[in-house]
């Protein structure tokens, strides 16, 4: 929807009220004959609103051309008036789905905002129906879109939590998306004519990631952690940046649901921040959890959290979910793609597009990569994209750059190794992990490996939110690797969950896994040991030799795993209010192949895949050594890396400024029109 002009002519900038008209236009002109009861611009979308349900399933065609057309995601829903009521929609449902289908009503949800009745089933594919066919007769019976989800083989109370929170905030949830489409779709001042990116976070260091880009139209804030070496001011972003007004933040972006990604992103809401956050489902599900988590862990310690529930609930009001590879706006000159970073479930590469192809940024979030072709070790996760339209800055994490790391396969033959050399002492192994990601990888290998013989038959006890983690994932089978969604979808089995697995969920079956006779391994957050139930287990078993301690992912500064893997061999911790002196003689262990970070090598490979090739690269997340090291074989290997030149290559400090557009001093007279 470009202005029209001659050659020469000044172009000028479309305000917002005259894009929503003409937007609104284009939808009348093409679709005519929807009985249009309504146009609202919620969030990112265009939700047309229509008195005849049955004209959603002509009119498909027609609404995918309109959307190409103006370049909009287009959403169409029934008019609420045109629904059949919750109770007539759940009997049509029960008294009409195939008869091999069995349906619980309690696995029936509704959606008021989108419109949407949600079934959970163990057969999805013969609910829905050839062509969609119940599908389409539920929508036009009741006036619901029907959404049919596999029923995942573990209940997760996160899931249903939200279910229940989003049924009861419908109405808070529209405002809040009407407001949001409010700011997307308002006047521009002059387009974006330069690009600035501030690190408040994790710029030469690892944890609190937060970046700040700044269009000059827009400014849109990339992540929102913590550092988990400690609590307080020091381990939070920089919030007091004189960069960084709420006011005139945009959009907030999650790359992926680890703490250190989006553990203080309530916070912004604290403290007025009403704009939307966007991630992906997967996302947003395990970042519930862990948010609800993190302020239980403070009052359970009598501390005062950083954010209350309040604060996550108006969070989630404002959240708006992505799927990976749908183009979304964030603002007037700005777009956002996901694409799957390989590192955790949901896990996303960020690209913004800033104005018609002006500038494009690659944010990585944290990344792992490996070649599907030549791997032969059992995978949780597909690697990260490689593949892209347009990237002139990459922002690229560097938690490895220093480090090269054994082979999988080499990882997984160390700790059998362990495991059994600690077996056959008679002893325990304890395995600190992170809820999301490392704790999932180490459940599907210790299941196949006891099914291979490759480990004797041992108790695995399981602590920790990696239970409810563990459900969320079988949520999601689409987005794990092939091996591992095959199981799930095609053979009907859960490799997360073995005959020998014992989930701790209360004091006793704790003490079982500490004071039982004979080995057992215990796989227990948090994996940095800085917190969690597996402070109360190495309490218990650092003092016996016959034990082992293996760290299967990073340890940051300064916290206790980094500490013992550094050699420390008396540590003092809180026991009844007191410290106490704990003596560290079981065997440690490090074993770096499991990490969900890529590793030196992994980075370089990222990048020779990586199109097309990026002009500037901004190394973030990383200890100095490791930033450094990596920036040095950058700038001496880029032409076996694939670039045609040498790139930029930047290493900036937290509060640094690079401008990334225009690329001279001299301001180029390049503006976004509409």
């Amino acid at each position: 929807m470009e202005s029209q002009s001659q050659p020469g002519e000044e172009r000028r900038l479309i305000s917002g009220l005259e894009l929503r008209r003409r937007i609104v236009e284009e939808i009348y002109k093409n679709l005519g004959s929807a009985e249009i009861a309504k146009i609202e611009f919620e969030g990112p979308e265009i939700a047309i609103y229509v008195k005849n349900p049955k004209w959603m399933l002509e009119g498909e065609e027609k609404v995918k051309e309109l959307a190409k057309l103006i370049r909009k995601r287009i959403v169409v829903r029934s008019d609420p008036k045109a629904r059949a009521t919750r109770e007539a929609t759940i009997k049509y449902i029960l008294e009409n789905a195939p008869q091999d289908v069995t349906i619980d009503p309690s696995d029936i949800q509704f959606d008021e905002v989108l419109g949407e009745v949600r079934v959970l089933t163990d057969k999805p594919g013969k609910l829905i129906g050839k062509g969609k066919t119940f599908r389409n007769q539920v929508l036009a019976a009741t006036g619901w879109r029907l959404e049919v989800q596999r029923k995942p083989p573990l209940v997760s109370k996160t899931l249903a939590s939200l279910n229940t929170l989003y049924l009861m905030a419908s109405g808070e949830r529209r405002h809040a998306l009407r407001e949001i489409g409010e700011r997307i779709y308002r006047d521009m001042i002059s387009g974006p004519r330069y690009v600035r990116i501030t690190g408040l976070g994790s710029f030469g260091e690892v944890g609190r990631s937060c970046i700040l880009v700044d269009t000059s139209e827009s400014k849109i804030l990339l992540d929102v952690g913590f550092a988990q070496s400690g609590f307080g001011p020091d381990a939070y972003p920089m919030f007091d940046a004189p960069e960084l007004r709420l006011d005139e933040l945009d959009a907030v972006v999650i790359s992926h649901a680890h703490m250190d990604h989006v553990g203080l992103a309530p916070m912004l809401y604290k403290y007025g921040y009403r704009g939307p956050i966007y991630m992906t489902p997967a996302t947003r599900d395990i970042a519930t959890l862990m948010l609800q988590d993190f302020i239980n862990l403070y009052i359970r310690e009598g501390k005062e959290p950083p954010y209350t529930q309040k604060d996550l609930i108006t969070m989630l009001n404002h959240t708006i979910t992505v799927n990976y590879d749908v183009v979304t706006d964030l603002s007037p000159d700005a777009k956002l793609t996901f694409s799957d970073a390989g590192h955790i479930l949901g896990s996303a590469l960020v690209h913004i597009h800033i104005g018609q192809g002006l500038y494009n940024i690659l944010y990585t979030g944290d990344l792992k990569y490996y070649s599907v072709r030549d791997n032969k070790a059992l995978r949780l996760q597909p690697p990260a994209n490689t593949e892209f339209h347009r990237i002139e800055a990459l922002i690229m994490e560097s938690t490895y750059g220093a480090t090269e790391t054994p082979t999988r396969e080499e990882a997984e033959q160390q700790l059998m190794d362990l495991i059994n050399r600690t077996y056959k002492r008679g002893g325990k192994v304890l395995l600190p992990v992170m809820a999301v990601g490392r704790s999932q990888d180490m459940m599907v290998l210790l299941n196949k490996a006891m099914q291979e013989k490759k480990i004797p038959e041992m108790p695995i006890y399981i602590d920790g939110l990696i239970y409810e983690v563990t459900a969320i994932y079988t949520a999601y089978p689409e987005l794990l690797s092939k091996e591992i969604r095959d199981q799930i979808l095609n053979e009907g089995a859960n490799p997360f969950i073995g005959p020998q697995m014992v989930f701790v969920n209360d004091q006793s079956k704790r003490d079982e896994a500490i004071y039982s006779q004979g080995p057992a391994i215990i796989i227990s957050t948090s994996g940095m040991m800085t917190g969690g139930p597996i402070l109360e287990y190495f309490k218990a078993l650092a003092g016996d030799q016959r034990n082992s301690l293996v760290f299967v992912s990073y340890q940051a500064a300064g916290t206790l795993g980094r500490r013992i893997i550094e050699g420390e061999r008396e540590v003092q911790l809180e026991d009844e209010n007191r410290l106490k002196t704990y003596k560290v003689n079981l065997e440690v262990a490090r074993i770096e192949g499991f990490s969900g970070h890529a590793n030196r090598s992994e980075l370089l490979a990222f990048l020779r895949r990586l199109t097309p090739k990026p002009r500037t690269i901004i190394l973030n997340h990383g200890e100095p050594a490791g930033l450094s090291a990596l920036a040095s074989t950058i700038k001496g290997r880029w032409d076996k890396l694939g670039f045609d030149a040498s790139p930029e290559v930047v290493v900036p400090e937290n509060l640094e400024t690079i401008r990334v557009y225009p690329r001279s001093s001299k301001l180029h007279n390049a503006l976004l029109y509409s």
